[in-house]
């Protein structure tokens, strides 16, 4: 359901701000909307974060965050949910969503959450949403067709109360993209004490073929923070991913199903910035249509397994439990549970 992800891309900053375990593995959820595919808000952590975009609905390009997506839902969605996250969406008749959002992470001390209101009128959304550590978010934008495409517009702000100097910091951007096959572009204007520009560039040559490239500079220092190629190949069975960001480090995926309930993958740093902790491999079962179990270990021995069940079409629940495999009584562990509801 795209509110669902819609929620979860209100707290990813959130999300990073509690990323200090060094049990954790960064990654990010990403994408609002239909509309609102998901350029990470504080890209100076980018690279060391994971974007798991929902796939791509029938006749829309993916983005670059679609590139290597299987092996990063194998490998990295659900370990790093904390100790608990609760989830709720609830749609009136006439468009009108309200969704919450509640996690404690790493220890119930850090509990935070938020709640937003989201409306659809036609070719128009707006949005206005409350999260616990006193930043308020809105969003007011516009869709439709045109050229041959689709494209997006959205205006995007957000007051910090009380942050600086005990006074209000208003911060806004401009967001839109378009799409028509075979290319994609999206970008991120700053229009009010934004101080990052950023976007990327996909093309589909050929079908199951994917290029694409993105950049991120900063407009108070004059300086580009980022520049991030891509490539990928995917069919039904197979998915090979490959980047290489600002010409340093170059990271791999490649995912495999065998038959029709077993599937591996594995992703690596494979030139510079490699260490144990950037190498995992695991694998995933489909225990029955609904039911997956996972597991994966990491080069540094550090294990962990997933459950995770959809008990009905608006209900899904996850757990996970992580440990050290070089001293699995002694280690850290680490666990957590994860519900969602979409009514």
């Amino acid at each position: 359901m795209p509110m669902r992800n819609r929620i979860r891309n209100l707290f990813r900053r959130n999300k990073r701000k509690r990323l200090a375990s060094e049990y954790q593995e960064p990654h990010d959820e990403d994408r609002g909307n239909a509309q609102d595919t998901g350029n990470a808000e504080d890209s100076q952590e980018e690279n060391k974060v994971e974007i798991l975009p929902p796939p791509a609905m029938e006749g829309e390009m993916p983005t670059y965050f679609h590139v290597g997506l299987l092996a990063k839902m194998c490998l990295t969605h659900g370990y790093t949910i904390g100790r608990w996250k609760m989830q709720c969406t609830s749609k009136t008749e006439k468009d009108f969503y309200l969704s919450s959002f509640g996690e404690g992470y790493p220890t119930w001390n850090s509990v935070y959450g938020g709640l937003e209101a989201y409306k659809e009128l036609g070719s128009f959304y707006t949005s206005l949403a409350w999260l616990s550590d006193g930043n308020v978010l809105s969003d007011l934008g516009a869709h439709g067709n045109g050229l041959g495409g689709t494209w997006f517009t959205t205006v995007k702000s957000m007051v910090s109360a009380g942050q600086t100097e005990g006074r209000c910091k208003l911060q806004c951007k401009l967001k839109c993209g378009f799409d028509r096959n075979p290319g994609k572009v999206e970008i991120n204007i700053p229009l009010y004490r934004e101080p990052l520009l950023m976007g990327y560039i996909m093309m589909e040559p050929a079908k199951n073929f994917l290029l694409g490239y993105r950049t991120v500079f900063n407009v108070e220092d004059r300086d580009f923070i980022m520049h991030a190629f891509c490539g990928g190949y995917s069919n039904d069975a197979t998915e090979v991913g490959l980047k290489l960001e600002n010409f340093k480090t170059i990271r791999g995926s490649i995912f495999q199903r065998l038959g029709e309930k077993w599937a591996v993958a594995m992703k690596a740093n494979l030139y510079g910035n490699v260490s144990a902790k950037s190498i995992t491999i695991g694998g995933q079962y489909e225990w029955e249509p609904g039911t997956l179990l996972k597991a994966k270990v990491r080069g540094d021995t550090r294990l962990g397994f997933i459950f995770q069940r959809k008990l009905r079409e608006d209900i899904e629940v996850l757990f996970h439990v992580g440990f050290e495999g070089n001293d699995p009584i002694n280690g850290k562990h680490k666990y957590g549970a994860s519900w969602y509801f979409n009514v």
